[in-house]
């Protein structure tokens, strides 16, 4: 193991700004595609059934735990992953349908699929010709 002068100072920083040691960081990334709007949410080492999704109106609630009980016998060297409840709040758009959310989790990583109502999809909308034209 390298000798690192300021690993003390730093894992002293993280927590006193990390008490008690749980953190609400989950990266995310998010992008629409076909109709539905997707999150992959990382999560490595969750136990799945941890996992914990709650849609109240439009916005989406992600709990997960992670856990390390530790032997007593056991001699802390390093401490950086962090553990204890994880939560991320997501605000979905009116267009979506919350109805039929869809979730699974696959290598530490969770996918909850949104599909978009049809009313919300685009949608092309024919232009008349002059002979055609509104009138008022």
């Amino acid at each position: 193991m390298r000798f690192d002068p300021f690993g003390d100072f730093d894992r002293l920083t993280r927590q006193l700004w990390d008490t008690p040691r749980t953190t609400t960081y989950m990266p995310v990334d998010a992008y629409r595609r076909d109709g539905k709007f997707y999150l992959h949410v990382d999560l490595p080492g969750i136990d799945p059934d941890s996992i914990d999704l709650t849609v109240e109106k439009n916005s989406l609630t992600i709990t997960a735990e992670r856990r390390w009980e530790r032997e007593e016998d056991e001699q802390l060297i390093l401490n950086e992953r962090p553990v204890g409840t994880f939560t991320r709040q997501f605000f979905l758009g009116e267009g979506l349908d919350t109805d039929e959310i869809e979730a699974g989790y696959d290598h530490g990583v969770l996918t909850v699929v949104v599909p978009i109502h049809e009313s919300a999809k685009a949608r092309k909308i024919e232009v008349g010709s002059s002979s055609k034209a509104l009138t008022g």
